[in-house]
């Protein structure tokens, strides 16, 4: 259906350079090494040929962070409409600053630490404990699809909801509170059941979104799915003002006080605690008029009395890191409580939106030097060059999709969502996110084993060298071992032999050999598997057949090396593993998993975490807290301008002014900084991003 990548076009480029090396001929050794070194170096066009237009690697890489937060941290313009499923018994979080139950639809928070860290701390703070009672669906945008400041992270949403990405005409102009918010809110769950895909206890009920840990939007808090177990008042006394001292009959009350608690304790039930009256709240919820703040925002000298105000932020911090999944630092877990279904991941990577990746493409052309055909002309800065390719995505947008392609999106997820509802059995049972999420961490180790191997060639005289080559050859051996059979003749070892298509095919189709007939989606992805996977196999099988082919001419005959002479030989070598090492770069730089290469550098302690900003729990480039506004503008006596999102719980919220001094951007939600390749963020440098450091409880503090 689809046409491949160019990536075997490497076989190609380098048979003739890698099959001049000869095996038997002594006297072409010094040509065939200069031939090699003039194809690698001087060509217009690098002859790994990866191509880089290919929307093949974004797919590829979206679906393997699927309820991951940090990749979706690092990459927060999510391109993906998923549908997942919740396990009954699930818990949930609603945080209020009153005592009511909520109105519908709401946030849901998956964890009690962001509920709190953004409700709690207040004169009249509630929590809501909740809990589904039977599998309940729901639909999801990956990236920071929660945050309110940014480049494009509400993007999918908006075009799912309005067909562009600005929303309806604004009028009037100004701030607009939390009006986008619930706009969104509604317009999602308001979809979901103009096309019968939810009711009351059926369908998908909620939708899910990430900034600093993940929430839910849920739709309607009369449902049956959902049963409220808890409705806590967990206001708690502030502490002493600090011009005051603490008197002795303040001693005696807290004395008296703490008795009667232990008394409480000593007398408590233990039966099972009475239900809740279930909610009958059937109003719709709007926008309100004094939002929260999330505790690092918040500003005035009551904070300072809030008891817990200065560790809230530290514990929702904490509870994001607990959902990170895979980086440098290893393997871990992302939101598990959420499971991805596989026949219901749409993206706007597919190859079926043209007009968005065409755009995208003629703007990287220029941008990252590029052929018509997306392969690398290579840059003067070759380092800077491929850590650009490497973090492409991150400034991905949506802004360029047309009203047909939103339309096609809401189609062909409806279709989608429709037939997971009515189980038609067209899933083919693929765990798309597990199936990436492995090659990743599998080729990602690998890639960068092999690159240190690589790296530490010798230079120096004949053992040295074939100790090097052991070396490689093992590392290289290990990827190939699964789909290589060694030939009998040493002369197959070239890139446009047999023996090398049938090893490729066989490493390329790997993971996909038994699928058969697929529906749209789930076809999109077994092609973004194939054609990354492809590449993968096409760079690493060819040098590993260029390690082949160099161990038996210079190793595997007894007195072969001596023959050679150390100088021809080492040549020859150094040649080869320049040439390797590169195609392993520019592979990792089309690939694009910048997450997987990040992580901190030393082990945290207990009481840290390795940190990387996530929205709104980010340093401000102008220290201490975020900058102050005008009088009137948020809560407190320094109100704050930045006006954070209201939730019950969870991470969605309002859109901001924008700060001083910038344009308003042309999104609703917030200030959006101008569109181009490499942005300003606007309230963090990326330092911590890309080299994360391990930080305490501390890190969120600052005085007001």
């Amino acid at each position: 259906m689809f046409r491949p990548i160019q990536v075997l076009g490497i076989a190609a480029k380098l048979a003739e350079a890698l099959s001049q090396i000869p095996l038997t001929s002594d006297d072409t050794a010094s040509s065939s090494t200069s031939s090699l070194s003039k194809d690698v170096s001087s060509s217009s066009v690098s002859p790994w040929s990866l191509n880089f237009s290919s929307t093949a690697p974004y797919l590829f890489s979206s679906t393997s962070s699927l309820l991951q937060q940090w990749g979706n941290t690092f990459f927060p313009n999510g391109h993906s409409v998923v549908a997942c499923e919740i396990a009954p018994f699930t818990l949930f979080y609603h945080g209020r600053m009153d005592s009511e139950t909520p109105p519908s639809p709401e946030w849901l928070a998956f964890d009690i630490e962001m509920a709190y860290g953004i409700m709690g701390g207040s004169p009249n703070s509630h929590m809501l404990t909740y809990q589904t009672t039977r599998p309940v669906k729901a639909l999801y945008f990956d990236g920071e699809s929660a945050a309110l400041m940014g480049l494009g992270q509400l993007d999918t949403q908006m075009l799912q909801v309005f067909g562009n990405v600005s929303g309806p005409e604004q009028s009037g102009g100004g701030f607009r509170g939390l009006y986008d918010e619930y706009a969104r809110a509604h317009g999602l769950c308001d979809w979901l059941l103009e096309k019968g895909l939810r009711g009351d206890g059926w369908g998908y009920e909620g939708i899910i979104r990430m900034n600093a840990a993940f929430e839910m939007i849920w739709c309607n808090f009369t449902s049956p799915s959902l049963q409220l177990l808890t409705h806590l008042n967990v206001t708690a006394p502030l502490m002493p003002d600090l011009d005051e001292s603490e008197s002795d009959s303040d001693e005696e009350d807290n004395a008296e006080e703490k008795g009667k608690t232990n008394n409480r304790i000593e007398n408590q039930e233990t039966s099972y605690y009475p239900l809740p009256p279930t909610p009958t709240r059937t109003d719709s919820s709007t926008d309100p008029s004094r939002p929260p703040q999330p505790p690092n925002w918040r500003g005035g000298r009551d904070t300072l009395r809030e008891p817990f105000l200065a560790f809230q932020t530290w514990g929702w911090f904490s509870s994001a890191t607990w959902h990170y999944g895979s980086s440098k630092n290893g393997p871990g877990l992302g939101e598990t409580r959420a499971k991805v279904l596989g026949c219901g991941i749409l993206s706007y990577y597919s190859p079926r939106y043209s007009h968005l990746s065409s755009l995208r493409a003629l703007d990287e052309r220029a941008a990252f030097n590029l052929t018509t055909e997306g392969f690398w002309h290579g840059a003067e800065n070759r380092t800077l060059a491929l850590q650009d390719l490497l973090r492409r995505r991150r400034y991905h947008h949506l802004e360029n999709a047309t009203a047909h392609e939103a339309a096609l999106m809401r189609s062909a997820s409806e279709h989608a969502l429709r037939q997971i509802l009515e189980g038609d059995g067209t899933c083919s049972g693929t765990d798309w996110t597990q199936l990436t999420n492995e090659i990743v961490r599998i080729t990602a180790t690998h890639l960068q084993e092999l690159r240190a191997a690589l790296s530490r060639y010798p230079r120096s005289n004949d053992s040295s060298v074939r100790k090097w080559m052991i070396d490689v050859r093992a590392q290289s051996h290990s990827f190939l071992v699964g789909y290589l059979e060694y030939p009998t003749d040493a002369s197959l070892w070239a890139v446009d032999s047999a023996l090398f298509r049938a090893t490729h095919a066989r490493c390329r189709y790997r993971y996909t050999r038994l699928l058969g007939d697929l529906g749209p989606a789930e076809a999109d992805l077994r092609w973004a598997v194939e054609e990354t996977f492809g590449a993968v196999c096409s760079v690493l099988v060819s040098v590993g057949f260029g390690i082949e082919r160099s161990w038996a001419a210079h190793f595997q005959k007894p007195g072969r090396s001596k023959k050679r002479g150390d100088s021809d030989m080492l040549g020859e070598l150094g040649a080869l593993a320049r040439a390797w090492n590169e195609g392993l770069e520019e592979l990792m730089a089309w690939l694009g998993w910048a997450d997987q290469f990040a992580g901190c550098s030393e082990v945290c302690a207990w009481d840290e975490r390795c940190y990387i900003p996530m929205w709104p729990l980010i340093g401000w480039p102008w220290g201490g807290g975020p900058p102050r506004g005008p009088p009137g503008a948020g809560n407190g006596s320094h109100p704050d301008p930045y006006r954070p999102p209201h939730h019950g719980g969870g991470g969605g919220g309002g859109g901001p002014h924008p700060p001083p001094d910038h344009p308003d951007g042309n999104h609703t939600g917030g200030w959006q900084p101008p569109r181009n390749r490499r942005p300003s963020w606007g309230f963090f440098g990326e330092d911590d991003l890309w080299e994360p450091k391990c930080i305490n409880a501390s890190f969120f503090v600052h005085e007001f």
